[in-house]
């Protein structure tokens, strides 16, 4: 019976081992996705406040909140500078304030409006200065309206000029414009688009540039730069001294080469494109030097249809053929 009841001892003793540790085992696994839960929680939360992917006020780390959030802002003599207005504000202890569908309004010394910027989100640093993120749309009280989509566009509330040293995007009626940068003063109406700029238009045109100004004082829309310019259209590549767009016609100015597809090569000066109703006609009042496989002619003058593919030469025209 002593043999026994130790064996039965024993094997209650290992039973009691077993269970403890299964319920070790239970807790250990009940603690565990409690942590991973706590942390996935933490990852959401630092989601939340993040700027970038914030949905649209949820925040949890601000130190203030203000619902529809006014701000004015006078100079010396009183005069309103700036307005801005936005659905929520919230101050945070290491971090730049954050405005959420803010609408900026910069003023002239007289009261009257110069720009009015709207956005999903902003930032309002302590320098006076405000950056936004993403779209922007600007309206002037010319009537000029700039779409933007930038990843850092910043408004001196001083000043009331824009600048970006990053990447942005311009949109107009027509095109698209990638630029590296830009700066813009609210007075002239004018932007100034920095560095590398691509303009992609509706009709499939692709022009390549540097440094281009966008001027839309006196209720026009005017592009020009004085730079290296590459005009690609309809399988014809045109390289050019600079640009000046208005409207549906670009002119491409000083010494200008047109490389066809099919080899042939035009050299000429100051052409003019015209893109409108959808057409795409080259022309010039230059001399006109044309050199194909077959011919090489000298002309006075240059009509070229690019879509229909057909070149009229006009003026005292001289050919050589072989």
């Amino acid at each position: 019976m002593v043999w026994r009841y130790g064996v039965d001892a024993t094997y209650f003793m290992v039973m009691i081992n077993f269970h403890l540790r299964r319920n070790l085992l239970v807790a250990v696994f009940i603690i565990v996705p409690i942590g991973v839960v706590w942390l996935f929680i933490t990852l959401v939360s630092s989601i939340f406040i993040s700027d970038d992917n914030m949905n649209l006020g949820e925040a949890t780390n601000y130190i203030e909140k203000i619902d529809n959030f006014v701000l004015q802002e006078f100079n010396n003599k009183q005069q309103l500078v700036y307005l801005i207005e936005a659905k929520n504000y919230f101050n945070f202890k290491q971090a730049p304030a954050l405005l959420i569908e803010p609408m900026v309004t910069t003023y002239n010394e007289k009261g009257g409006e110069f720009y009015t910027m709207t956005s999903k989100r902003a930032h309002y640093l302590g320098n006076g200065e405000i950056k936004f993120k993403g779209k922007v749309d600007i309206k002037s009280n010319t009537g000029a309206v700039y779409k933007m989509q930038a990843k850092e566009l910043l408004i001196n509330t001083k000043t009331s000029d824009l600048s970006s040293r990053k990447e942005i995007t311009y949109f107009d009626e027509h095109s698209k414009v990638f630029a590296q940068g830009m700066t813009m003063i609210d007075i002239k109406d004018k932007m100034q688009l920095w560095g590398k700029i691509s303009i992609s238009q509706n009709g499939g045109q692709e022009i390549l540039t540097r440094d281009l100004t966008i001027d839309q004082s006196n209720a026009q829309k005017h592009y020009y730069s004085k730079n290296d310019t590459t005009y690609i259209a309809n399988g014809n590549k045109i390289y050019a001294q600079g640009i000046d767009m208005n409207k549906n016609l670009v002119k491409l100015l000083n010494t200008v080469k047109i490389v066809q597809k099919s080899g042939s090569k035009i050299n000429t000066k100051n052409l003019m494109i015209d893109q409108s109703n959808d057409k795409e006609i080259y022309s010039t009042k230059e001399k006109v030097h044309y050199q194909s496989k077959a011919v090489d002619i000298y002309s006075t003058g240059m009509h070229f249809n690019a879509k229909a593919k057909k070149v009229k030469l006009t003026g005292g025209v001289i050919g050589h053929y072989e």
